[in-house]
């Protein structure tokens, strides 16, 4: 007799596998939209559109059974993550870091507009330390007990203080010449997707139920 466990991946080959799929999946489409940044257009909107394309695509090849094992290790995550409580978690993370993100970057914009009479003033107050290096040897000298106080004090302030928060968060965004802005932009564009592969996997797995 068969014994049904014999073939169960373990926990250490189900890691690699997760491992596997996320770093491919990274890197196929982080310099898909890198480049489409640098060489085409700044703008969220068409790289968001170039990206789908390319995970749509992915997905098509998938179901095809035409990327080999790579496929078979996808398509085991999908499945994975639709089983029992793990997928409460992980469509949690996801929301989690559409808010965080897309709310960063909506902060980011009004700082900009909305609020640049703020971020006018707070620059003044700067008086010189609004340079990367210096605040980066700043906080060299801060203690763990430093770090969990600001960071307490800065969730408080996105609630209290919003218009403030938004106008440091463009300065912060001017001080590394932009790149802030585009990463949280990229890396809201990828959770975008994986939001869109998973309500995919989730209706597919359900029709293959009935």
């Amino acid at each position: 007799m068969l014994d049904p466990t014999k073939n169960k991946p373990s926990r250490k080959q189900e890691a690699i596998e997760t491992l596997i799929v996320f770093a491919v999946m990274t890197g196929l489409l982080l310099p898909v939209r890198l480049v489409f940044y640098t060489y085409i257009s700044p703008h969220w909107f068409g790289s968001f559109g170039l990206v789908s394309a390319v995970s749509v695509f992915v997905v098509v090849l998938v179901k095809k059974k035409m990327l080999g094992r790579f496929g078979q290790m996808f398509e085991n995550q999908m499945r994975k993550v639709h089983r029992g409580k793990r997928k409460w978690l992980v469509y949690g993370q996801v929301a989690s870091f559409l808010i965080l993100l897309g709310g960063t970057i909506i902060a980011i914009d009004l700082g900009n507009s909305t609020y640049s009479d703020i971020k006018s003033q707070l620059l003044k107050h700067l008086d010189g330390i609004d340079d990367p290096q210096k605040m980066l040897t700043e906080s060299k000298k801060m203690t763990p007990q430093d770090w969990i106080i600001g960071f307490v004090g800065f969730v408080l302030a996105v609630f209290f203080a919003f218009p403030q928060i938004a106008a440091l968060l463009a300065i912060l965004n001017e001080m590394y010449y932009g790149w802030l802005l585009h990463f949280y932009t990229v890396a809201l564009v990828e959770t975008l997707e994986m939001a869109g592969i998973l309500i995919f996997y989730r209706i597919t797995l359900s029709n293959e139920k009935n």
